[in-house]
This record gives structure tokens, sequence and C-alpha cells, in this order.
């Protein structure tokens, strides 16, 4: 099991790690991307065109321009450079999944799979044969069987139309349900406000609850594909459980001496004043209490609760068994997940989390080259940001409701380090990685 992880920005979890000189995956290959986004704009319009069949009316319409402005979107998502295209990753992916298709002769045998440059533990069904997986599964599960759990779970969404489901009940409650609650609320003469606000609220919690039910149908009948494809049985949840760990546990992350260890070179010694936090003793939250039941607006049912029901329906997923060990491809597609966190962040333009990785990974191995370079480079980027003023773009300002301590400690470093400060650090940093 994986160490030391803690809830980054976005709940992106980070580790603390070794690293080796290592070249990030090449995102030049623009000719590539617009040739792989024109062929699924094509597949998209052939599947609005066989889509339309089921749907008639204003519904249809509804729903049609919902998966217009979504191809549209995820085409430019391709042309971008937010997929990365690697035959390593490919090649794991597609012995995956023709595993499950070969089993389960239901499953289309032309389903796409894209992996996103995203570092969190996650995937996703999109409800037109296409599918996402982010980077940072093939780095956060521990073998094969887990991704396959993942995979499995995804196309159990798509086969039971849980993308189109959520957009029918989004179109009822846009275009019926809501027209005729407006027109209820405009013949009271009092508390017009209240009624709306309850009326959005029982909408939201009907939407939640729907999700809800669609996550266990897709356990469900993602577990019969995954065990007719012969996975084993225990890697199923276990798949859960570490996506339940790595979206709630917390650690202390970067140590303050590592920052005076890290930033006190020639040239430039450490400050007591970086570390300066702000006071936040003041600040009356209570304003901003929720006004929502937070328990019916998860999307997701509480993992133990969704692993105990799973266990109730198939029994055998109460065997403890070890889990399996990784393929040779799997540990070199986990290695890429874990060398490529920095350079994604960086592509996403989070410099402050790539800075916040470089010292969780620099923090017990101050010569490594790989990280020095990364944190010369991000340094750079955020001096050029101060230096034009536009720096809230690229580093947060400190939230504490929303961010781990040592989030908070970092990123009130970052803001406190001046401008020559800011490129003495890129300038030594570059220097010491070469």
């Amino acid at each position: 099991m994986k160490r030391n992880l803690l809830l980054l920005i976005l709940s992106l979890p980070l580790y603390v790690l070794s690293a080796q000189v290592y070249v990030p995956l090449d995102t030049a290959n623009f000719s590539r991307r617009k040739e792989l986004s024109k062929t699924y704009q094509t597949e998209s319009k052939s599947f609005i065109r066989d889509f339309k069949e089921s749907f008639s009316g204003p519904e249809k319409t509804y729903i049609k321009k919902q998966f217009e402005e979504h191809f549209k979107e995820f085409s430019t998502e391709i042309e971008h450079g937010d997929y990365v295209f690697d035959p390593r990753f490919d090649h794991l992916v597609d012995s995956i999944y023709k595993k499950l298709s070969g089993a389960n002769d239901e499953i289309p045998k032309d389903l796409r799979f894209y992996i996103s440059r995203n570092i969190s533990l996650n995937a996703s069904s999109l409800g037109d044969k296409t599918f996402v997986i982010n980077m940072g599964a093939f780095y956060f599960l521990d073998n094969d069987n887990e991704l396959g759990a993942v995979i499995a779970h995804e196309i159990g969404h798509y086969m039971l139309k849980h993308h189109i489901e959520s957009m029918q009940r989004q179109y009822k409650a846009d275009k019926v349900d809501a027209r005729s609650a407006l027109s209820t609320i405009r013949s009271e003469r009092y508390n017009r406000g209240a009624m709306a606000l309850e009326r959005y609220k029982s909408m939201m919690y009907a939407d939640q609850s729907m999700n809800r039910r669609q996550e266990r149908e897709a356990d469900s009948v993602g577990y019969i594909y995954y065990k007719k494809a012969g996975f084993k049985n225990t890697d199923y949840l276990n798949s859960y459980r570490l996506m339940a760990l790595y979206d709630t546990i917390k650690e202390d992350g970067v140590k303050e001496c590592t920052y005076r260890k890290i930033f006190n070179f020639k040239g430039l010694a450490f400050k007591d004043s970086w570390l300066k936090k702000e006071d936040f003793s003041g600040y009356d939250y209570s304003r901003y209490k929720s006004k929502f039941n937070e328990d019916s607006l998860k999307s997701h049912p509480e993992t133990q609760q969704r692993i105990a029901y799973l266990k109730t329906l198939f029994p055998e997923l109460n065997d403890s068994l070890a889990p399996t060990r990784p393929t040779h491809l799997f540990k070199v597609t986990e290695h890429i997940a874990r060398m490529e966190q920095v350079p994604s962040l960086d592509y996403n333009e989070n410099y402050g989390g790539g800075i916040y990785m470089c010292l969780l990974n620099l923090q017990d191995s101050i010569s490594d080259s790989y990280y020095q370079r990364c944190m010369g480079h991000l340094f750079q980027k955020i001096y050029d940001a101060r230096k034009t003023y536009t720096l809230n773009r690229y580093l947060d300002r400190v939230e504490p409701k929303e961010q781990s301590p040592s989030y908070q400690q970092f990123l009130n470093f970052m803001w406190n380090l001046n401008l020559n400060e800011l490129k003495m650090i890129a300038e030594f940093y570059n220097v010491a990685s070469k």
C-alpha cells in the first residue's frame, strides 16, 4: 500500500516519492491530436444519428443539444492536449477491456478509452461509448485487477444508460417541473423566496438520490462483468477501499524543516518571515453555513456502505485474500503516472501545486535532479506571473476551510516571497539540476 497521502487542491492526492531521471511524455504531437479530434467528431455525429431514433419531440432536442455541446468540448480537449496517447497505457487498458468484452457478449466491441492527465484516482463514462481514465488511477491502484474493477464499473454505467437517464431527469426538471413550480410560486403573495429555495432543494435531492442509485447499480453490474471475465473477486473491493482512502486521509505534508533545508543556499539565506501565516482567527464562517442537507447532496454513497451492499449481493466478496501481483506492464504505467504528476500540474498551469509536489519529493532526497529541474522551471513560471501581476491564476490564496494545514503553510510561504527572492530560487534550482 502506498503511503503519505494528503488532500491537495481539488482533492488531488500527492505522495512523497523518490524520483529517477525522467523525460516527461511528449505533448508536442499536435498533428496526431488534431487527427484524433477529427475522428472523434465523426464518431460523435454517428452516435447522434443513432441516438435520435429513440427519442422524439422537445426531449430529443434537449438531449441532442447536451450531447453536441459535450462532444464539442471533448474534441477541443483532445486537440488542446488534455489526454495522453502512449502505447503502454493503451495496451494495458485494451488488454483489460478485451478480457471483459470477451467474457460478456453484451459489452460492445467498439468502446474507446482516453487517458486523462488528471492525477486523481477516477474514471468516467461519457455516455457515447467514450470512457476517460485518469492517469492517477494507474498510480494509486495496486494491480491490473483493480484497474479492471474501475473499468467494469464505468462500463456498467454505460450499459445501464445512466448518462441518458440523468439527462432525461434534468430535462424534466428544466422544462416541466421547474415551469410548473414557477407558476405555483408566482401565484403566491408571500414567501416566494422561501418556496423557490425549497423547490430547488427538492430538485437537488432528487438528482443526488438518483445518482446514488446509479452508483449501486453500476457497482453490481460491473462486478458481474468483472467476475465473468475471471478477475480475482476481492480485488474488486480493494479498488473501492483505495478510492475511499485517497479521498479521506490527510497527512502532515511538507515539514517546516524542509523549507529551511531547501531554501537556504549561497546568496539567499532562509528567513523566518517566509513562514508567517495569515491570521484567520477572527473570521466568521457561520455566515456561510450550508442551508442544504449535505448527506443528501452526496452523489456517491459512503464507500463502506457500497462495499457492504456488494457483499450482501455477492457473498464470495466476504472472502479475505491478498491482492494480486501487478504485471510488468502495470508497473511500467504506474511509474510513468507517478513521474507525470508534476508535468501534469505544470501543463494545467497549476504551478503552485507543482511546486508543492516537488517539495514533497525533495523532502527526503534534496539532491534529486529531476524534481530540482521541475522546481526551477515552476519557480520561473511563478516569477513571471508575479512580475506581470497574474499570479492569482497560478497560485491559490489561503482558504482555511478547504485546505490542509500543510498546504496553507505552503501558500503562505509562496505569497511571502518577494519578486527578487522568487527569481533567485528559480535561478538556483535551474542551475543545480544541470
